[in-house]
């Protein structure tokens, strides 16, 4: 992980201006925010230790946000990408990280310390409210993925492939997994082999094609209505 000089002035005001969290500021609030934000680089792999009272914001690239239970199985709990935010949690209550952080992908994020940025959000309500409206669609998504759970894995399958964004071909709609399969398949409250026995009966029907990580989605309305239940 490496913490780049603040005078990078362009890259940490434009992770700013970029992200929704801060989009309801003034372009003069904005770059007063830039001024307090810490550029941190991590490689594909890298682990990010989110100190506790720290806000990370994601500018480039995806991170994989995970915990560990009581066995030291790891859980993925979700992906962050461009303009979403991690470590909100701590940065809100002060209290230690109870989560993993590591980058999916090269990464760049804005880090900012709470004594550096509670102030401002405090005197801004848009930011409050941006976190707010991005926490409570993170709520409404873990809640869904619950519903789910009581679920045959193809249908939780299908339902997750049918979210991903992707490509229309003659052959059908491709989606790429964003993530290694047994992280999709933490993330889908499955084991390696479930997910991957999951994947075997939709493209034993015919409903879907693999190419490693690249998935075509030969027929979404049968994948629509296996997932609907």
């Amino acid at each position: 992980m490496k913490n780049l000089p603040l005078t990078d002035v362009t890259e940490h005001v434009s992770c700013v201006r970029l992200v929704p969290l801060f989009g309801g500021l003034s372009a003069a609030d904005q770059d007063a925010v830039g001024a307090l934000a810490r550029p941190t680089t991590l490689e594909r792999g890298e682990a990010f230790g989110p100190a506790t009272g720290r806000l990370a914001v994601v500018h480039r690239g995806q991170v994989k946000v995970s915990r560990l239970s009581a066995s030291g199985h790891e859980r993925v709990l979700r992906l962050a990408g461009p303009g979403d935010f991690v470590g909100e949690g701590s940065f809100l209550t002060g209290e230690a990280p109870s989560y993993l952080i590591e980058a999916a992908a090269p990464t760049r994020m804005c880090v900012f310390s709470r004594a550096d940025l509670a102030p401002l959000i405090a005197s801004h309500p848009s930011v409050a409210m941006a976190m707010l409206r991005s926490l409570t669609q993170r709520l409404d998504d873990a809640e869904h993925r619950l519903s789910l759970a009581s679920t045959s894995r193809p249908a939780r399958i299908a339902g997750y492939l049918l979210d991903q964004p992707g490509s229309a071909e003659e052959s059908g709609y491709r989606v790429r997994l964003p993530m290694a399969k047994k992280d999709t398949a933490s993330l889908l409250g499955m084991t390696p082999e479930s997910f991957s026995r999951g994947l075997d009966a939709l493209r034993s029907k015919g409903l879907i094609a693999t190419s490693g990580a690249e998935i075509t989605l030969r027929d979404v309305d049968a994948l629509e209505e296996l997932a609907a239940g």
